[in-house]
């Protein structure tokens, strides 16, 4: 969304989508939008459109991602820290890929490293 803002900017002042785009990979280096992206941009500005958002795009609207579904994993994640997405998703009776989107995007939350051995210590007096 940034650099689309930034696009529509250099329309604006009227530079040149080439041009554009050496200014964004100075600016985001390798997570710049690519050349074929802003030429595309540059031809709806032209055409009038002026909103930098996507237009809706027709298929198939999430079902698994409800708020129900988001408050149901925040509470079994809650009760049971041991429960595997695995296991969320057998009881919700939704997809894995569903509930590991909700628990990383939507809930926040990342996965803690566990180690299954303690580091044992070495003392030189035994």
């Amino acid at each position: 969304m940034e650099q689309l803002v930034n696009i529509k900017f250099c329309f604006k002042l009227g530079k040149t989508a080439t041009e554009t785009h050496e200014m964004l990979v100075k600016v985001y280096d390798v997570d710049a939008v690519s050349k074929k992206c802003i030429f595309e941009w540059f031809k709806r500005f032209r055409d009038g459109k002026e909103n930098v958002k996507d237009e809706p795009r027709s298929g198939r609207p999430p079902t698994s991602t409800t708020p129900d579904n988001i408050e149901r994993v925040r509470r079994m994640s809650a009760d049971d820290q041991r429960l595997s997405l695995r296991m969320i998703a057998e009881e919700l009776k939704i997809s894995l890929d569903s509930v590991s989107n909700i628990i990383h995007e939507h809930l926040q939350k990342r996965k803690k490293k566990v180690y299954a051995f303690p580091t044992l210590r070495r003392y030189s007096n035994v």
